[in-house]
């Protein structure tokens, strides 16, 4: 039972989840029976999407697993904005000028993207209402953030050698 105060927070993030689910199957179906021109590369995107929409949700409506249901929250929005933002930057042909950065870049998809980041701290706040220390703050977030783009970029840049 989702207990009373996280109905609402627990509600905008399904429905952020499902919005971007949706969006995600529209433009990269996975290879999935009866789904036309389905790839096998968007077949884990389309895992992590079921995984926010009705994992995370479960996790943070109990005591005992909330913080993993925290977890794969954030760290899928990361990843997410990782891999939009390379896929965007993939296909530059040259350096963006503003317009083609704000209208033409995977932008404004991490932007929607982010505010699970901001549900995430209030379903931490209603667990631990004097916050987690140094643990799961904003800064932690952004650090984790750094550290996982290094890793992207590293092995990105090893894989053209």
């Amino acid at each position: 039972m989702i207990p009373r105060e996280l109905r609402g927070t627990v509600a905008a993030l399904m429905l952020l989840s499902a919005g971007g689910l949706l969006m995600h199957l529209a433009w990269h179906p996975p290879l999935l029976p009866g789904v036309p021109h389905g790839e096998p590369d968007n077949l884990i995107p389309f895992l992590f999407g079921l995984a926010g929409l009705i994992a995370v949700p479960l996790l943070v409506c109990s005591k005992r697993t909330w913080l993993w249901g925290y977890l794969i929250n954030g760290f899928g929005v990361i990843l997410g904005s990782i891999l939009m933002a390379h896929d965007s930057i993939a296909e530059w042909q040259a350096v963006p000028d503003a317009s083609q950065l704000l209208l033409h870049s995977n932008l404004h998809l991490i932007l929607l993207l982010m505010p699970k980041v901001i549900i995430g701290q209030r379903i931490l706040l209603h667990y631990k209402p004097n916050g987690a220390g140094r643990m799961f703050t904003p800064g932690w977030w952004v650090r984790h953030f750094v550290y996982l783009t290094v890793v992207f970029t590293v092995g990105g840049l090893i894989g053209r050698i």
